[in-house]
């Protein structure tokens, strides 16, 4: 690996970064300030690990966990480091730790295939995307002449899912949510079902982003990138009033490690059961929201703003909710003309 010596000469400090190698003659570059000597011995010691750190002579023997690990630590620039890290564990868990030299479009494609069956295509698209993501820094850096994942072509999404619960149904959840043995069950999922707030943005929520006074929550990061205010219900406040720790940890925080959000998985596949509620995920308590400001007169601007769509095609999904409220409304009205 790398260090940096520091020598005083007659015009200041110059900082040098020497490099060795067993067998091979020493590198050194001087720099005038240590910021920059720093910045070269990182991205040399980037460099190197592929070939050096491991004892491989050549980046024909690189593996699939140093490509991961490297991809992610001086690559990957997305906001969502540690959804990515999970994504690519699993393409570790179903490939094996083989050289990346190995891996071919035919064990990518298996290995798609062997995803949960639950998952949508968008989600296997994600989870291709991941290891594609992977292998085109592989790509760029020469260590491979190919990315096989993009010969693998994407699958359709159909994004226009409106599945909803009915008022039986919602009536159901509710009461299997309270007798939960997560006892904060019933409250994530009545904040999806009144925001529309996605998952992930729930599970990041602190007590310092609740505003009890002025009822409302915080979210710093959302989806598209930009942060919202979620206008909260008295039911809303009241339940958070049970839990509130008035402090910045998070509010669904694991038992385990507090500073990493609740998996609630197992608690709400057995509240749906218990509802007798099938065909629903959690993310279509978002839906459910949107839903119910369509059929209550909600004008897709209107549901757009709450759900925080930057375009408002996405929200055209709950068109036809809003035509039946208005042509109940017109019925009503102008009936007996």
């Amino acid at each position: 690996m790398s260090t940096i010596q520091k020598f005083t000469r007659a015009k200041g400090d110059v900082y040098r970064v020497l490099i060795r190698k067993v067998g091979a003659k020493p590198i050194s570059k001087t720099f005038s300030n240590k910021k920059l000597a720093i910045q070269f011995a990182q991205s040399m010691d980037s460099n190197r690990e592929f070939f050096e750190a491991y004892g491989y002579e050549n980046n024909k023997e690189i593996k699939l966990s140093l490509l991961i690990s490297n991809y992610l630590k001086y690559e990957y620039k997305g906001k969502d480091k540690v959804e990515q890290s999970r994504k690519l564990r699993i393409w570790l868990k179903y490939l094996g730790d083989i050289r990346i030299k190995e891996i071919k479009a035919s064990s990518i494609s298996h290995s798609l295939s062997a995803l949960p069956s639950h998952l949508s295509n968008a989600s296997i698209n994600r989870h291709k995307a991941a290891i594609s993501g992977a292998l085109t820094y592989a790509l760029r850096k020469g260590y491979i002449k190919i990315n096989p994942a993009r010969i693998i072509p994407s699958l359709p999404e159909n994004n226009e899912r409106t599945r909803f619960l009915s008022e039986a149904e919602r009536t159901r959840l509710f009461s299997s949510c309270r007798a939960s043995h997560w006892d904060k069950l019933y409250l994530i999922v009545l904040l999806a079902i009144t925001t529309g707030a996605r998952k992930g943005e729930l599970t990041k929520l602190r007590w310092n982003d609740i505003d009890f006074d002025r009822r409302t929550a915080y979210v710093a990061t959302t989806k598209n990138g930009q942060p919202k205010v979620l206008p909260l219900t008295e039911s809303v406040i009241k339940e958070l009033q049970i839990f509130n720790k008035n402090d910045s940890s998070l509010i669904f925080a694991s038992k385990v490690k507090e500073s990493v959000a609740y998996c609630f998985t197992k608690p709400w596949k057995k509240a749906l059961e218990d509802a007798e509620i099938k065909d629903f995920r959690f993310h279509d308590l978002r839906h459910s929201c949107a839903s119910y400001l369509a059929q209550s007169g909600a004008s897709l601007l209107e549901i757009a703003d709450v759900l925080g769509h930057k375009q408002i095609s996405v929200t055209k999904r709950y068109a036809h909710l809003c035509i039946e409220h208005k042509s109940s409304l017109i019925n009503k009205v102008m009936g007996g003309i």
